[in-house]
């Protein structure tokens, strides 16, 4: 039985690949896919860009996978949505672990229970918002506030649909990369790919010509190198459970 882990961006989970042994390359028709193992369990990690549309389709695939594999190991166990998530809440900072109890889809309304996570490292527990567009700035997350949640993303919607859809549990582990009192240096909606991916390229050639957003930008990079490490410390500690509610820090692992 494995553990698929959704993101958008190959940089949210390389340092948690990192932490895994035997680790390998999946020829998988996504941006990032690799496997490895973590105390005798099988872990598979992919990304495939922003999005519940992209990320719903890396579920799609791993389950295919499973299916044509026909073997035990193959087949998924549960499917988590991880990687970055932008504060509502002003209480939650930078590099702070968001576990989910439900997801709210913004398109839908729909809200998608969200399996327990045993962890001994602290975390805030709470509902995420999920919706296709990213929360550029410090008045678009107000707005969103007054959903109740406590972190927006953009992939675990679509995750969770899919993973509900195959009867599999589902889970939502975020971090912080963005406070809720913070704007982005500009449009980042803007520098999508109309697949829905975050374009480099468009972002490189807006620097070039915007060269007072490139200190902004370097900030960016590290702070979310730092959520990314953060995160994967987080993962290889906690423990999925196929039940609903979440347990407190410091209850017992399974």
């Amino acid at each position: 039985m494995a553990i698929l882990y959704v993101a958008s961006e190959a940089s949210e989970l390389t340092p948690f690949a990192e932490m895994l042994t035997g680790l390998r390359k999946l020829k998988w028709p996504v941006d990032y896919a690799y496997e490895g193992i973590l105390e005798g369990r099988r872990m598979l990690l992919a990304a495939n860009g922003a999005g519940p549309k992209l990320a719903a389709h890396v579920v799609e695939i791993a389950i295919r996978a499973g299916m044509v594999a026909e073997l035990s190991s193959s087949r998924l166990e549960a499917v988590v949505s991880t990687g970055y998530c932008g504060a509502l809440s002003s209480d939650l900072t930078e590099s702070q672990i968001v576990i989910g109890t439900e997801v709210l889809d913004r398109a839908t309304n729909e809200r998608l229970e969200c399996a327990e996570v045993l962890a001994h490292r602290d975390f805030v527990a709470g509902v995420v918002l999920s919706q296709n567009e990213i929360a550029n700035s410090a008045a678009a997350k107000e707005q969103l506030r007054g959903s109740g949640a406590l972190a927006v993303d953009m992939e675990s919607s679509g995750v969770a649909a899919r993973t509900k859809r195959a009867g599999l549990p589902f889970a939502c582990i975020k971090v912080v990369s963005d406070r809720a009192d913070e704007s982005f240096p500009f449009d980042l909606n803007a520098m999508r790919t109309p697949e829905g991916r975050i374009a480099r390229g468009k972002i490189v050639v807006h620097a070039l010509t915007h060269p007072n957003i490139v200190p902004a930008l370097f900030r960016l990079k590290s702070r979310t190198a730092d959520a990314a490490k953060a995160l994967g410390e987080f993962l290889v500690s906690c423990r999925i459970s196929t039940v609903s509610k979440i347990n407190e820090p410091g209850t017992a692992d399974s």
